[in-house]
């Protein structure tokens, strides 16, 4: 099982979908990279050599976009830039209640808490 920037990819599942699961690669985006890759459209993980597994990371490095780690600590610099400046936003993710004007009468009573120590 080849890992590509440390998501692996499963030896039975088609190449297009292993790659989307590389947090903020979509779909369209694994599919454009697997063509200029050289996959085609019913390749599979264990099509992967370690030479085209190198050069699937080297194709995701070279787009603008974050992907991985790098996105995930992005974004969470961003709330935490909320919760500093005490916005409201920053307030609802604090408790854990849905930010983007949601009704919570009826639901999202049982929203997991992430992160309720931060500071």
């Amino acid at each position: 099982m080849p890992f590509i920037i440390g998501t692996p990819t499963p030896d039975n599942k088609i190449l297009v979908q292993s790659v989307s699961h590389i947090y903020g690669i979509g779909l369209a985006e694994s599919r454009i990279l697997c063509q200029k890759a050289g996959f085609g459209d019913d390749a599979r993980g264990f099509h992967i050599t370690p030479e085209k597994s190198k050069l699937l990371e080297r194709l995701v490095d070279n787009t603008d976009l974050l992907v991985g780690a790098d996105l995930r600590r992005f974004q969470n610099d961003k709330i935490r830039r909320l919760y500093a400046i005490m916005t409201y936003r920053g307030l609802r993710h604090k408790k854990g209640l849905p930010v983007r004007g949601q009704r919570t009468h009826t639901n999202a009573k049982k929203r997991i808490h992430f992160n309720t120590n931060v500071t």
